[in-house]
């Protein structure tokens, strides 16, 4: 009977426990989290397209996030966040554009390529939903704001190549160039993250965020230079950028 009683106020002390933890976690009204991780791109940098330099020189790379959230009722919020990717930049596109101005000379090139990386920049705001299960929390969201991407520059620097694959002794380099831009459109993202406590107010989450905007390209020019000769493309248009980011953190609730 006595261990039965024991047992029993240990059962009723821990679901109180639980449930004290779980008012606390309901009346918490703000949250600040870091979160770093893997960056994939999306969008038209990152399609490979025939005929289209652009298209797949967006590459993968990592991103840093920083959010706060304040909730104004038990499951809706407001959330502000500021991100930054860093994706490597793939020169293939622009090789594939170099070979096209030279196929009509009949000879061969080998190209090396200086690349610099392409960035993504973000400041949103909106709102967000919470489902508290416990101490545990599920959030989403839905924001929208001002997105700064940087296209990367690249620089080829071609080599005439013999029928051996050998670089041709003497012979004239050719040049080939793509300028950098920057673009600051209005974009969206949209996410959710999973918050796990640790001890206090910290917690760990994972996250997950697509971020995207439609971004007008202006003078965007590809130039290829061999002596005297210059050919110089043009590019104005529109396109779709964005990335996923998926990633963990810290955060601290209070």
């Amino acid at each position: 009977m006595l261990k039965f009683s024991f047992g029993f106020f240990v059962t009723i002390l821990c679901l109180l426990l639980l449930q004290n933890e779980e008012v606390k976690a309901q009346d918490t009204r703000n949250f600040f989290s870091v979160t770093g991780g893997y960056s994939l791109p999306v969008g038209e940098l990152a399609k490979e397209k025939l005929n289209d330099p652009l298209a797949g020189l967006a590459g993968s790379g990592y991103f840093g996030q920083v959010n706060y959230d304040h909730r104004i009722a038990r499951w809706l919020g407001v959330r502000i966040s500021g991100s930054l990717n860093q994706n490597t930049t793939n020169s293939d596109p622009i090789i594939d554009k170099a070979n096209s101005y030279v196929q009509a000379t009949g000879k061969t090139y080998s190209w090396d390529s200086n690349v610099s990386k392409w960035k993504l920049g973000a400041a949103m705001i909106g709102p967000a939903i919470y489902l508290n299960m416990n101490r545990v929390q599920i959030e989403a969201h839905v924001q929208g704001g001002i997105v700064r991407a940087s296209t990367p520059s690249v620089l080829l620097t071609g080599q005439e190549l013999n029928a051996s694959g050998q670089v041709v002794e003497g012979s004239q380099t050719i040049n080939v160039s793509l300028n950098h831009a920057t673009v600051k459109p209005i974009g969206f993202a949209a996410g959710a993250s999973l918050r796990l406590p640790l001890f206090g107010a910290l917690f760990f989450h994972l996250s997950g965020d697509v971020i995207g905007a439609k971004a007008e390209v202006k003078d965007l020019a590809i130039k290829a230079k061999f002596g005297t000769i210059e050919v110089n493309d043009r590019i104005n248009e529109s396109r779709f950028i964005g990335v996923v980011n998926i990633g963990a953190g810290l955060g601290i609730a209070f």
